[in-house]
Parts: C-alpha cells; structure tokens; sequence
C-alpha cells in the first residue's frame, strides 16, 4: 500500500509539500480529499493552514534577512475564511491589508487592533471614509481629493500613507491586467513633494509610503521593480516623516508549468538594496503568495460527451465560483482526484454549469480517462476564489473548510 505522501512517477509541479498520494487518491495535508468531497459535497474550498503557515514562515525569514524592522498585512481580500484569519491573528508582526470599511471590520472583529490593520483603497466615498475614521484603522490615500476629505473628519497629527503611483511596467510579458502602474491608482511621483506639502497644511502626518506595482510579477519584472523601488526610497529621503515603507503584493507562487515568477530571493534582494539603508520598516502585503497553493476546489463531474469535435465535460461549479479564468484569461491546473498521478490519455474541454461562453475552466487539456461522478481538483486557487464568488443564476456559494496536517 502506498505511503500518503508517495507520487509514483514524481511529483508534478503543482504539488507542494502538503499533497500526496494515498489509497483513496490524492491527499492535502495527510487528509483524502476524495472523503471531504463527499462529507461536505461540491463545489468545496479546502484550505491547507499547514501551507499558510509555512508561506508565512518563508516570507518573514526573507524580511528578516533584510536587516531592517518589517511588518506583514495579509491581504484580506485574498481568501477572508476565518480559520485563515485565526491562524494569522497570534503571529507577532502580522497585521491585515482592507481595501473597504467591511474588510476592515472583519479584521477587527477578527481580533486584530486597528493599530494592525492598514487600509489601501481608492475613490473613497465619505460614508466610507466616516466608517473608516471609527474604526480608527490607519489609511494610505491616494488622492488629493481623500487627503482633504479626510483631515476634515480627524484630529490634527493623524497619521496618514500616501499612496504612489508607479511608473508604467516595461518588462516582457507585462500584462495591464496585473500591472498597477501609470493608471488611477496613486499619486504620481512629481508630484509627492507638493501632496505631502499640503497632507502637512491641512493637519496630516505622512508616515508611510505604499506602492502596489502588481500581481503575480513574474521574474521579467525584476529590473522594472528595482527601478521602481529605488525611486520610492529617493522620495522616502525627501520626507522625514516617513517610518514605513510599504511594497505592497505582487509576489506569486505561478499558476501554470511555463510561468515563472518573481522569486522571493529576488524580490527580498531588492527590498535590501533600495530599502535597508533607508532606516525605515519596510511593510508588505501578502494575499495570493500566503494562500494560492494553499487552497483546492473540489468539483464533480456531472456530464462526459463528445460533440463538435471535441470531448465535453462538465462540472458542478461555474465562474461565479472561480472567476480567474472566464475573468483574467488565467489558467487553473485541473487534477484527477482518484488517479492524480495517471498518465493523460484524452484531451478535453472542461466547462461550468453557466449558460454562459466564457464559462470554460479548461481547453484542449490533457487529462486521464474521465467519467460522470469523478471528483476533479482545481489547485493553487486558495486566493480570490471563495472571496470573489457570487450567487449568479442563483446557484449558490461554494462550501469552504480549512485542514490542519493530522
């Protein structure tokens, strides 16, 4: 009998420590996935805390070799599951990354002190920036317009981010759908001086400094980042009321066999040479690089039929349950539960229950024989997942449960 943890042709290149092949087929943290599916039923968020916990642990040893204080605000909008947020609260140095006043609420609620919860939006309302104020939750504002709004509503000295506007991304591969640069978002760089300039007047302190560049940077973006990096801490040199330096996410585990992302060596060499002398915290906020391996969605096979020249199948799960593809184009790696180490053998579509084009999962993909009532995987898709799911067409939310390794 096979060992939980043995692959038997090797391990594929999805498949991180936590998963292994067992009896009943593939396993997440020692636990048969093939069993939570049928005790909880599809579609089924299953989140590995063991995972999050062990990104967690590589990210603050990369920050630490830095050589410079740090802080972590996990990016809420991620994956907002409560056993994640219970996981992350007790770990010193780690707050929450809220992009509205719900968000920030939840951390809150979650157990995390407003002094732990950094909020970054934009086009703040003055309802949301009322909601946010009692709170007391701190803001990084990206607008002349939120910096006046928001004095009015503070006491003199309170503590405020600005948020910069990068210049455009110009690197192979730059997709404008992940690049946050040269567009609304921010306070573009000549004109920083003049902004803080008028934060002081109208009773703000700027203490930080965020940039956001992107998500899922792949390693092409290193000599872009640098550039970018190094003109925030020229601008951080300007102002000496700034304490932190926020980078923002961007980091990625990849989402397909011929990504490569922007490595956390790479990444924390950088933070080292543009940041560390600066004497400042350097502040980051993790979301996908924390729980995107960590997460699988469990779905049935409801229909196997060849037409049009091509083999169908289709599952108990559409887009309104996982968006990255019909949405971004992007891809999710799809895994045979039962057989997750068998040899593909036919090439199949697999789409959703939604009576809609886009509402595709995977093309012309090479998978192992495939037959109605097989419980398939879609991996590494713990962030923006169960947090960006909708009731369209009225079918539902998708189940979630988080797993310790037994």
């Amino acid at each position: 009998m096979a060992r939980p943890d043995d692959w038997p042709v090797g391990r594929p290149w999805w498949a991180h420590e936590a998963f292994g092949v067992g009896p009943c087929g593939l396993t997440l943290d020692g636990r048969c996935l093939a069993g939570l599916a049928r005790e909880h039923g599809t579609p089924l968020y299953v989140y590995s805390l063991g995972t999050v916990r062990s990104r967690l642990g590589r990210l603050r040893a990369a920050l630490g070799s830095v050589g410079a204080p740090h802080r972590v605000y996990y990016a809420l909008k991620a994956n907002r599951h409560r056993d994640v947020l219970g996981l992350l609260r007790p770990e010193s140095g780690v707050g929450v990354d809220a992009c509205s006043p719900r968000e920030a609420r939840l951390a809150v609620e979650a157990g995390f002190g407003p002094d732990e919860v950094s909020v970054t939006t934009s086009m703040l309302s003055d309802r949301d920036l009322d909601e946010l104020v009692a709170l007391g939750v701190h803001l990084n504002l990206d607008s002349r317009s939120a910096l006046r709004r928001y004095s009015a509503r503070t006491p003199f000295g309170t503590a405020v981010g600005l948020r910069l506007d990068p210049p455009a991304g110009r690197f192979e591969g730059a997709d404008p759908e992940y690049v946050y640069a040269d567009g609304r978002f921010g306070i573009p760089l000549g004109d920083l001086v003049d902004v803080a300039a008028e934060a002081r007047a109208a009773g703000l302190t700027v203490d930080t400094l965020h940039v956001h560049c992107g998500w899922n940077l792949p390693a092409a973006a290193a000599g872009w980042l640098s550039d970018v990096l190094g003109s925030v801490a020229a601008a951080a040199g300007r102002l000496p009321t700034v304490r932190t330096v926020n980078v923002g996410g961007g980091l990625s585990p990849g989402f397909g066999p011929d990504e490569t992302p922007l490595s956390l060596e790479v990444w924390t060499e950088l933070l080292r040479r543009h940041l560390g002398p600066l004497g400042v915290t350097i502040a980051c906020e993790p979301g996908t690089y924390l729980v995107a391996e960590a997460g699988v969605l469990l779905v049935e096979v409801n229909t196997v039929e060849a037409k049009g020249g091509h083999t169908w199948v289709g599952v108990d799960a559409g887009h309104p349950v996982y968006n990255f593809p019909a949405m971004y184009g992007g891809r999710v790696e799809v895994v045979h539960v039962a057989r997750p180490a068998d040899a593909p053998i036919e090439h199949y579509q697999v789409a959703g229950h939604i009576n809609e084009v886009r509402d595709v999962f995977a093309r012309d993909r090479a998978l192992p024989e495939l037959r109605e009532g097989d419980v398939l995987a879609f991996v590494r898709v713990g962030a923006y997942g169960a947090s960006m799911a909708s009731d369209h067409c009225l079918r539902g939310q998708p189940a979630e449960v988080a797993i310790l390794p037994g």
